[in-house]
C-alpha cells in the first residue's frame, strides 16, 4: 500500500502543477508561468497532466480495493490534499525564483491575485507584509473604537 499511496500522491502532484499552468496561462497570471511563453506553458502543462494520468493507470492494476491493498477514502484524501498542497508550493516556490526579475506595480493592499499578471508571488507577498505591518493599527481601528 505504500507504493501504491506515493504513487498515487506523484500522479496528484504532477496532474495538479500542470493544471495550475494552464489556469495561469489561461488567466495571464504570468507571476505563476515557470515559461515566458503561455501557449508552451500551457501545452506543457496539458502534457503533464496526461502525462501523470497515463502514468499513474498503466503502470500497474490500480482499480484495487482498500481491503486488498488500495487506498481507503480516507487515506486518498489526505493524499489527494498533500499532493495538490505541494505543488501549488513547489509552483509559488519555483515561478517566484524563476519570475524575481518582474517589476511590475506593487500590489495595492487586497489585490489579490490579479496581482499576480504583473509580479512574482514573493514579490507581492512581501509588499503586502510590509502594508500591513505598516497599517495594521489604522485598518483594525474601526473594529474596536466605533
Amino acid at each position: 500500500m505504500f507504493t501504491f499511496a506515493i504513487d498515487y500522491f506523484l500522479f496528484v502532484f504532477i496532474a495538479c502543477f500542470g493544471v495550475i499552468q494552464i489556469a495561469a496561462s489561461l488567466g495571464g497570471l504570468k507571476g505563476l508561468l515557470l515559461l515566458k511563453n503561455p501557449l508552451i506553458a500551457r501545452a506543457i502543462g496539458l502534457i503533464m497532466a496526461i502525462l501523470g494520468f497515463v502514468w499513474f493507470f498503466t503502470s500497474e492494476d490500480r482499480n484495487i480495493n482498500d481491503y486488498e491493498g488500495g487506498l481507503d477514502a480516507n487515506v486518498q484524501a489526505l493524499f489527494f490534499f498533500f499532493g495538490g498542497l505541494t505543488a501549488l508550493t513547489v509552483t509559488l516556490v519555483t515561478s517566484s525564483m524563476l519570475n524575481m526579475r518582474m517589476n511590475g506595480a506593487p500590489p495595492a493592499p487586497g489585490e489579490g491575485l490579479g496581482a499576480l499578471s504583473r509580479t512574482s508571488y514573493i514579490r507581492g507577498l512581501i509588499q503586502n507584509l510590509r502594508y500591513w505591518r505598516r497599517e495594521w493599527r489604522t485598518q483594525i481601528k474601526p473594529y474596536f473604537f466605533g
